[in-house]
């Protein structure tokens, strides 16, 4: 009767496209490895710790190694290190580290350890949203230069897909020299698959004065795969092929097919205070262009200063081995710091 029952209510909220998960009432149960327990909402688990909502502490992180099991009555999507995903409602299992996942098409004991994230199911577009905004501002007196940064980003997490935007800006001027500006906006699509695996769309639209870069466009799209996937760290590979068109302050448009390889890693320390360090690069030999290959990468070490505040130390790198502009650089590279908030 109880497999049924959670079976019904795994269809009610999750084929029926009901709601259960906004303002809803704090049912959940969370039971420490030290016996301690707490009535909450939960939120979501991810980087290792789960997020919670409580009538007497607000939210909160907990670390998912702390937590002995949790119950709760509505949908939520578990992912495990391999990439297996499931949907369905949660119920503490009969060995201890073990949950049980009630789906539509059965049930299945999940170990606690390889669970790396948790989503609640039918959220509202808002609460799927992750982002960050940061500012920095730098003046160096002996050559009067002065130094703005601006990185803001955003991420949609879906049920089997995730859709990321993020926008980077650096103005510089000096006294005696021309006034400096690059600007990167990019938007990738990835859609996730058994075994780690995913498939991804990117699109870019840079400028760079320090290379003699008016504006550049890129299209295009890959396979990859999550080689390395823990509640604390993920490194990914990913392969495919781009469109572009270029102008450069003294060439007309250009037309390019690139190569696509990159890699992506994040790692994440949850003791206090907590730091991430996320770096990805791609490489991208030129088809029509032989010999010319560019380099894109860019890494970040963030550290928490107070709960949703902190402090970031960043660096970009951006190359090209033969530029079609006889005015450009073919390296470009920078250190930036600044204060941000993430929501």
């Amino acid at each position: 009767m109880v497999m049924l029952s959670r079976r019904l209510m795994v269809l009610t909220f999750v084929v029926l496209g009901i709601q259960p998960l906004y303002g809803r009432d704090k049912t959940d149960i969370v039971y420490f490895v030290n016996g301690d327990r707490i009535h909450c909402e939960i939120k979501k688990l991810a980087r290792g710790k789960l997020t919670v909502k409580s009538i007497g502490f607000g939210t909160i992180n907990i670390e998912w190694n702390k937590i002995e099991y949790i119950e709760s009555e509505h949908p939520y999507q578990f992912e495990l290190q391999s990439g297996i995903r499931y949907l369905g409602v949660v119920a503490p299992g009969e060995e201890s580290g073990k949950i049980e996942v009630q789906t539509l098409a059965g049930t299945h004991t999940l170990d606690q350890a390889r669970i790396v994230s948790i989503e609640p199911v039918q959220e509202s577009f808002f609460q799927r949203l992750d982002g960050s905004i940061n500012l920095g501002y730098d003046f160096t007196i002996a050559s009067s230069a002065t130094s703005w940064s601006l990185n803001a980003e955003t991420t949609y997490v879906g049920e089997n897909y995730d859709a990321k935007a993020a926008f980077n800006s650096l103005y510089k001027t000096q006294e005696g020299a021309e006034p400096v500006n690059r600007q990167n906006l990019d938007i990738t699509y990835s859609r996730h698959f058994r075994d780690r695996w995913f498939s991804i769309g990117i699109g870019q639209i840079q400028k760079n004065d320090n290379q003699a870069l008016e504006v550049r466009g890129l299209f295009g799209g890959g396979i990859g795969r999550r080689l390395v996937q823990t509640n604390r760290t993920t490194f990914s590979v990913l392969g495919g092929a781009a469109l572009s068109n270029e102008k450069f302050t003294d060439t007309d448009f250009i037309q390019n097919i690139e190569i696509v390889g990159g890699v992506l890693f994040d790692t994440f320390r949850f003791n206090s205070p907590e730091i991430q360090i996320t770096a990805s690069a791609l490489f991208l030999p030129n088809v029509l262009d032989a010999g010319r290959v560019r380099i894109q990468a860019d890494a970040k070490l963030r550290l928490e200063l107070f709960k949703d505040l902190f402090w970031q130390l960043g660096f970009f790198e951006s190359f090209d081995s033969d530029p079609p502009s006889a005015l450009s650089n073919r390296n470009d590279f920078g250190i930036t710091t600044s204060f941000g908030w993430s929501f």
